[in-house]
């Protein structure tokens, strides 16, 4: 499993920060809690997730955002399935807004959601491609449960059947790219088409992403839905122009001329840098981290166990945090129990040279500084331990 997050601190964009308020009018909830989690300006632990209690089904909750990003409410808190029945996906702005819904077999049901302008194009663009997105809907659904039906299937048969369903997955999936494209170079100045690069933005290559990115209005660019996008496309892409256009002049030029790993300083617990150089001659081991993110910290047993293993050899693990707050980043490591050597990737210099693009990343460095393994196994599984044995050895001969 793997997490994403907004890293925005190395762009020349700035954040421009508003309050909403939305009102929740909820029918027929079996419990008077819910959740909604969105992208806040306020860095917090929880980054801007809210627990309501609704007082006769209703509650009305605010929050700073950055021009528009998506909100997700989760009807039923025990369930964090984001794309579940439960679970409300929509756009908020700096604006008064109300959400009305209805729950029925635990789903939700006649959601109406007034007040946010990108919203209602969302959901005009969504009704214009209606007969598309059902059919991306009914194919997936085909896929679910085709796979449930493999033991029961000779494996010849099942692999020539999955990949009919699969070839025809990647069309509809390049079918939906094509309109939402469309629709971006219509409307650059639309908070929504912002949200649609954010959204395929994973499915779309880099060149193209970088070209229609650059159509989008300087007000969409600076919301949370462009920031994000563009985080994403400035450590995918090897366009040093792009880079330059949106990053701070010194931090570009250090990724510019950083031949190595070593070419690269992070703030340690000290509060000052420690070049990466100061490991040369050993075999490291970076583990990319976020406070935000279960599967790193689930990793954190392990990696003490590795370090204790490997106590005598030369051999250091760097844990290196992509969290946005300093404070946030201390107290994790302390409330954790982060094992290693601990460093703050404060403008993201060293996610952006290594193209990190999730958490937990593992990537294994050479004495010499030369990468080892760009995608190594995560420290839970017992595969890394025989990686780095493999390896030691090697230096040794």
């Amino acid at each position: 499993m793997f997490c994403f997050k907004r890293t925005l601190s190395q762009f020349k964009i700035k954040d421009s920060c508003g309050v909403f308020s939305l009102h929740i009018i909820a029918g027929n909830l079996q419990c008077d809690t819910v959740k909604l989690s969105f992208t806040s300006c306020e860095n917090d632990m929880e980054n801007g997730s809210h627990t309501i209690i609704l007082a006769n089904g209703q509650a009305t909750v605010s929050g700073k955002i950055n021009r528009a990003t998506e909100a997700i409410l989760f009807s039923n808190i025990k369930s964090g399935w984001m794309d579940g029945p439960a679970a409300i996906r929509f756009i908020i702005q700096p604006v008064n807004m109300t959400l009305r819904f209805t729950m029925v077999n635990d789903t939700a049901k006649n959601i109406e959601i007034t007040g946010s302008y990108a919203q209602k194009q969302k959901e005009r663009w969504e009704a214009d491609n209606a007969s598309l997105m059902r059919a991306v809907d009914n194919n997936e659904n085909k896929l679910i449960q085709f796979v449930r039906q493999r033991r029961m299937m000779d494996s010849t048969v099942f692999e020539k059947k999955l990949e009919i369903i699969e070839k025809k997955k990647d069309s509809l999936k390049e079918l939906n790219i094509l309109a939402a494209l469309k629709y971006v170079r219509s409307y650059p100045d639309s908070y929504f088409s912002g949200y649609l690069l954010y959204h395929f933005k994973r499915s779309i290559p880099t060149d193209t992403l970088q070209t229609y990115y650059c159509y989008l209005d300087s007000g969409v660019m600076s919301s949370d839905f462009g920031k994000t996008t563009l985080d994403d496309l400035f450590k995918r892409t090897n366009d040093w122009a792009f880079r330059k256009k949106f990053t701070d002049s010194a931090n570009y030029q250090i990724l510019k001329d950083a031949k190595s790993v070593y070419d690269i300083s992070l703030i340690n617990r000290k509060g000052t840098k420690t070049n990466l150089s100061t490991f040369k001659g050993n075999l490291i081991l970076i583990d990319f981290w976020g406070s935000w993110c279960g599967p790193c910290i689930q990793n954190v047993p392990h990696l003490k166990k590795l370090i204790a293993e490997m106590k005598d050899k030369p051999f250091k693990v760097i844990s290196v945090s992509l969290d946005d707050d300093i404070d946030i980043w201390e107290n994790s490591i302390k409330k954790y129990g982060f094992p290693g050597i601990d460093l703050f990737d404060s403008n993201k210099l060293l996610s952006t040279y290594f193209k990190v693009l999730w958490v937990p990343r593992y990537i294994l460095v050479n004495p010499n500084g030369s990468i080892a393994d760009m995608d190594a196994p995560q420290a839970i599984d017992p595969q890394l331990k025989v990686e780095i044995d493999g390896l030691l050895k090697k230096i040794k001969q």
